[in-house]
C-alpha cells in the first residue's frame, strides 16, 4: 500500500515539475529578441548615424544601417516594440523607409547633402 501512495506522489511532483517547467519556458520565449532587416533610404554617414539613433529606445538592443545595401537591420524585443513602429521612428527623423514615406517636414529638416530623395551626396 505504502509503495502505491509513493508512486502516485512520484507521479504527482513529477507532473507538477513539468507544468512548472513549461511556465518558465514561457516566461523566457516571451522576451527572445527578433531581428528585422528592412530597407531605408540614406545618402552617407551622417544618415547612418542618425537612422541608428532614432533606434535607440526601448526594446531595441541593437541598430545598424549599411549604406552600401540601403539596409537596416534590428534587433528588437517584440513586448515593448513593434516592427510598425521601428519604421516610424525612422520615418520621423526624416528617411523613408520600404514600409512608407518619411514626413516632408521631418525630410525638410535633414542636412542639403542627406537628401536622398535628389540623389547621391558627393560632400563628403
Amino acid at each position: 500500500m505504502e509503495s502505491i501512495i509513493i508512486t502516485n506522489n512520484m507521479k504527482n511532483i513529477s507532473k507538477v515539475l513539468v507544468l512548472f517547467l513549461a511556465i518558465i519556458g514561457m516566461a523566457f520565449t516571451g522576451n527572445k529578441k527578433t531581428i528585422v532587416t528592412f530597407k531605408v533610404s540614406g545618402n552617407c554617414d551622417m544618415c547612418k548615424q542618425r537612422i541608428e539613433q532614432a533606434l535607440d529606445v526601448k526594446g531595441v538592443s541593437f541598430a545598424e544601417y549599411n549604406l552600401e545595401t540601403q539596409m537596416l537591420t534590428a534587433h528588437f524585443n517584440p513586448k515593448h516594440i513593434s516592427v510598425a513602429q521601428l519604421h516610424t521612428l525612422v520615418q520621423n527623423v526624416g528617411h523613408d523607409t520600404e514600409a512608407g514615406k518619411a514626413p516632408d517636414s521631418a525630410y525638410a529638416l535633414i542636412p542639403g547633402c542627406c537628401k536622398y530623395r535628389e540623389g547621391k551626396c558627393d560632400d563628403h
